[in-house]
């Protein structure tokens, strides 16, 4: 019984926190065939062999539909090697290419090392090329902490999701769980910074 009780307490607490995120984190629509100037894929750790992980797979498979769809001409991949040696934009370049996405329109951002970073070095880019327009490719679980900060740099984006690896399907639930806790932490971080 004092189980069932623990359990409604970890789920009333988890609504709360959903509730809060979802206030607090803006989130951008999604793109529905609209042209983009740019896509920005984000990056994801590779294996360790420098083989895409599932999750790095379904984001770049996305990526490849929209492009052949017409969406953005102009690819940026967004990564470093955060994991291990293998940099994450040199990995999605290389399947975009495989993919038949055209190598000269990939840009590879490799600095970046979390969300927030891959974003301000992919607005770098936009500005250099007078790009304006971005849909940024990302999992379902992190559409919300991308967009809010996509926001908060004053990029003009929609948002498309890749499809949860089907290695993960029964681990999405935790994922949502870390990543909606991070963001909490993120913005108590933030708020206690603005006092």
């Amino acid at each position: 019984m004092i189980g069932i009780y623990i359990l409604c307490l970890i789920l009333m607490c988890f609504m709360v926190e959903f509730m809060f995120i979802r206030k607090h984190f803006k989130k951008a629509g999604y793109n529905h065939g609209l042209k983009r100037d740019v896509m920005i894929v984000l990056g994801y750790p590779a294996k360790k062999d420098g083989s895409m992980s599932p999750i790095l797979r379904e984001r770049v498979n996305k990526a490849a539909v929209l492009y052949h769809a017409g969406i953005a001409e102009v690819v940026i991949c967004s990564g470093a090697s955060v994991a291990n040696n293998h940099v994450e934009a040199d990995v999605m370049a290389r399947a975009l290419v495989e993919l038949g996405v055209d190598g000269s329109q990939i840009i590879r951002e490799t600095k970046a090392r979390g969300t927030y970073e891959n974003l301000v070095k992919s607005r770098e880019f936009m500005h250099e090329r007078g790009l304006k327009k971005a849909v940024i490719v990302t999992s379902s679980w992190h559409l919300r902490k991308a967009s809010s900060y996509a926001f908060r740099l004053g990029i003009d984006h929609t948002l498309e999701n890749s499809k949860v690896p089907k290695e993960f399907i029964i681990g999405v639930g935790i994922i949502y769980v870390y990543v909606y806790i991070q963001m909490f932490i993120i913005y108590l971080r933030f708020y206690k910074g603005r006092q």
